[in-house]
């Protein structure tokens, strides 16, 4: 199996930066010495926040079996009228025995979820449709906490059994669950889902009924040596299957007669789509466990009776059929759990039923130590170049040789010169896309006078260094300053033309330089175009240790990012007062998942001075941050910011 791309990018950004967590800097490389003082390093410490831990959801869908057939395996319990259950009451139900054993577990598992203030839970009952969920649908909550009315819910459940047992409604009632509660934080907390791990514990007792095939006249169907066929229709359900009756009480919903009906390529589709869930939205764990109750010795005392419950075989004896359902069931649920990356669990007799537990599944969360995902540095002055950096003085991402063409009539002196809120680089590199960076309102971007967007202003809501409107046409979140996870901001990957939905930085070499993606980006070499000269001579070299971990979860870094070179940017006037700004990224995550998390970001920003000869400030080799220079993206974002905010000394209000 291939690693996931996030997992590659963020193998290999901690691989960089923490040197295996020794204390020791990375070496720099080995680089021809300038004969000009045109150097600078930044050093310093930044710290993680400190844990929290309600911020990590674990969210539990208990889809539990509810047919009469419940009545067998794990007695007592009733249809709500006198008849099967009482029958076999008689028979079957242990003395002094007046909860079935699967209440009992379930009431310990909620009293083991009340001391875990992350968990939530979701209850789905299942017979012939899914009944009775909790907590109830009439709240509009898909998930809640135990409250004090669900241990006489749980107790209700043994007098609410039903007839059928429709694994394809549960299964399906189980992903749409999942996928509505996710569609909903990934629209207002998208942040979260790295962070949440689902768990889905099937618990049965026996094999989906009824099952019903569109074809009555192949040639072989299922058996409980070759499971893995079409089964034909139930032999009890042959009417149901292929006559619309709706007036029976007993109908599946949905279910449109002279169709399949939990075949397993439709039971596991579900599944599969379940999981799947996963790496569509960037969900921290997604877990299917089953639960096979089948009392193999209560099935035989039942008799008969039992036959249409349980199933008939052909060419199966009848003694026989009990162990043929057992069969087909631990190889569908065990399939189930496979599929699901999750545990499968049986208990084969009432000694073992009357013991079962549900707590030793994983449902613990994903809260642990934060620690350093992200370090880079972004030159806001200059660009890479052919054989150097080059002046950048507005910082859009276009040099002031190319800002300053007529073909492209843009101001070196102003980000976006058209103010469209769509920057002149954003814009330069799209003109294909129809984008002109020039003197032309764009029709995507802030138009004040256009009905569309009357009244716009420009803003960068996350600090990623997009606008709302690139974020739009990117479709990027304006929320988030790693849309993908892959721990390189959006605005930086979009500067290149790089796609920054796609966690696949560190996976590609888009200009087969030899050099991937991600280390290009950190390097601030072009990822774009082959410089593999430029990245040995001209790339930034990042130094990172651990210098300390303190008892509240936090974790500070001692860095040193060295080989930056300075330019001498001019002023409006033309003067060359040489004032380069350079803007540090860092972003931290929890432990556990720290490949797929999106990060919290926080970003600092230093000034240094060079236009030779003579002039360079500071005097040193070095400007020296700290953790308190660090702040929100959406902090540090407007010019009037770095003047105020960065280490070492500005412009001001130079001229």
């Amino acid at each position: 199996m291939h690693p996931h791309p996030r997992m590659l990018m963020a193998a290999g950004l901690l691989a960089s930066l923490l040197a295996s967590c020794t204390d020791t800097l990375v070496e720099p490389l080995v680089q021809e010495q300038s004969l000009l003082d045109d150097r600078l390093t930044l050093t310093g410490r930044v710290c993680t926040a400190p844990a929290n831990p309600s911020g990590f959801p674990v969210k539990v869908v208990l889809v539990i079996d509810q047919s009469g057939s419940m009545c067998v395996s794990d007695p007592p319990g009733s249809q709500g009228v006198e008849g099967f259950c009482e029958q076999v009451d008689d028979i079957l139900l242990p003395p002094g025995v007046l909860e079935p054993a699967r209440v009992r577990a379930l009431k310990r598992l909620v009293n083991q979820f009340r001391q875990q203030p992350n968990v939530q839970i979701s209850i789905v009952p299942f017979e012939t449709n899914v009944k009775n969920v909790w907590p109830p649908a009439t709240t509009g909550n898909r998930f809640a906490r135990p409250d004090a009315s669900l241990d006489t819910y749980i107790r209700g459940l043994q007098s609410q059994l039903g007839k059928g047992t429709d694994y394809q409604g549960a299964v399906g009632y189980a992903y749409s669950l999942i996928a509505s509660d996710i569609n909903a934080v990934s629209a207002n907390n998208p942040e979260v889902l790295p962070r949440t791990r689902y768990v889905v514990v099937f618990l049965t007792d026996g094999t989906p009924y009824p099952r019903c095939s569109a074809n009555d006249n192949l040639s072989a169907y299922a058996t409980p040596d070759s499971p893995d066929l079409t089964w034909a229709d139930s032999s009890s359900a042959g009417d149901f299957c292929n006559l619309l009756d709706p007036d029976s009480p007993d109908s599946i919903e949905e279910f449109q007669p002279g169709t399949d009906r939990n075949q397993n390529y439709q039971l596991f589709s579900y599944v599969r789509r379940l999981m799947e869930l996963k790496d569509q939205y960037n969900v921290g764990d997604i877990r299917m466990h089953t639960v096979l109750l089948f009392n193999q010795q209560a099935v035989q005392l039942c008799g008969p009776i039992c036959q249409d419950i349980y199933g008939t075989y052909p060419g199966t004896p009848p003694a026989q059929y009990p162990q043929a359902a057992k069969k087909v069931a631990a190889w569908l649920l065990a399939r189930f759990a496979e599929i699901g990356n999750g545990v499968y669990q049986e208990f084969n007799d009432t000694g073992e039923i009357n013991n079962m537990g549900l707590g030793a599944l994983d449902y613990s969360s994903f809260a642990s130590r934060n620690v350093l995902k992200t370090l880079m540095v972004r030159s806001l002055s200059s660009i890479p170049g052919e054989a150097g950096r080059e002046l950048d003085t507005d910082g859009d991402g276009l040099g002031d040789l190319v800002d300053n063409t007529f073909t492209l009539q843009t101001n070196a002196y102003v980000p976006d010169s058209d103010g469209d809120c769509l920057d002149d680089a954003f814009e330069a590199r799209r003109q294909d896309q129809g984008f002109k960076p020039g003197n032309d309102l764009d029709a995507r971007g802030c138009d004040p006078t256009s009905p569309l967007t009357r009244g716009c202003v420009c803003r960068d809501t996350d600090g990623d260094g997009l606008s709302q409107f690139a974020e739009a046409y990117l479709k990027t979140r304006d929320g988030i300053v790693d849309s993908d996870g892959d721990g390189v901001p959006d605005g930086i990957e979009s500067r290149y033309g790089l796609d920054p939905l796609s966690a696949n930085v560190s996976g590609l070499d888009t200009d087969g330089d030899g050099i991937p993606d991600g280390d290009e980006l950190r390097s601030e070499s072009d990822p774009t175009r082959r410089d593999r000269a430029f990245y040995e001579r001209f790339g930034y070299q990042y130094g990172v240790k651990i210098a300390e971990k303190r008892d509240n979860g936090s974790t500070c870094y001692d860095f040193t990012v060295s080989n930056l070179q300075m330019v001498t940017p001019p002023n409006r006037s033309g003067v060359q007062q040489g004032y380069n700004l350079f803007k540090v990224w860092f972003a931290e995550a929890p432990e556990s998942g720290v490949a797929t998390d999106y990060g919290v970001w926080r970003t600092a920003c230093a000034w240094a001075q060079y236009a030779p000869p003579g002039l360079r400030v500071p005097l040193g080799p070095s400007l020296a941050l700290e953790d308190g220079n660090f702040r929100r993206p959406q902090d540090l974002d407007e010019m009037s910011e770095y003047m105020q905010r960065c280490v070492g000394d500005g412009p001001g209000a130079a001229p």
